[in-house]
């Protein structure tokens, strides 16, 4: 690449995910709009019930909108890993190893539901992931011995993309 122009990779979010949080969000709606009208409720009691059903629904709805912005730049110098509450940042000077992975069995330490945080997988330590699908993934291992378990749309361009930038 070697020029000014980013390069974008959106990430695919999985059926399954979307339809899983869209469900959350469905019954969430169903009962914040049923439960205050059929249920023998104080005025306060039905104002406590509102405003907690109505921060839950924003943040489930804030998960689900994230989810669809996930998104891998890669800059001049860097690759940009925009996950749901912060950004990672690697340097191409910092890439150790980059390789296409199948999404690992591990143990959640930190994170937002499917879409990603901190996990302990066997065989490759702690890990910070940012995935919207259960496809094959992007392992980035880096010299400061952190490790990225991404889901770019097309993990093999992606790399090649990456491989490109780090000679």
């Amino acid at each position: 690449m070697k020029n000014n122009k980013d390069i974008l990779f959106k990430s695919k979010v999985s059926n399954w995910i979307a339809g899983l949080y869209w469900a959350i969000l469905i019954f969430l709606g169903v009962i914040f709009i049923g439960v205050p009208f059929l249920s023998p409720m104080t005025f306060f009691e039905k104002s406590i019930f509102v405003i907690t059903f109505f921060i839950i629904f924003l943040i489930i709805g804030f998960i689900l909108f994230k989810a669809y912005r996930l998104q891998f730049v890669i800059s001049n110098k860097s690759l940009i890993i925009s996950g749901l509450l912060k950004n990672h940042e690697i340097l191409f000077s910092d890439i150790n190893e980059i390789k296409k992975v199948p999404i690992p069995f591990g143990f959640r330490l930190f994170g937002a539901s499917f879409l990603g945080g901190k996990y302990y997988f066997p065989g490759i330590g702690n890990t910070w992931v940012v995935m919207s699908n259960f496809d094959d993934g992007v392992l980035i291992t880096t010299k400061l011995k952190k490790n990225y378990v991404i889901t770019p749309r097309n993990p093999t361009n992606f790399i090649r993309f990456i491989k490109e930038e780090i000679r």
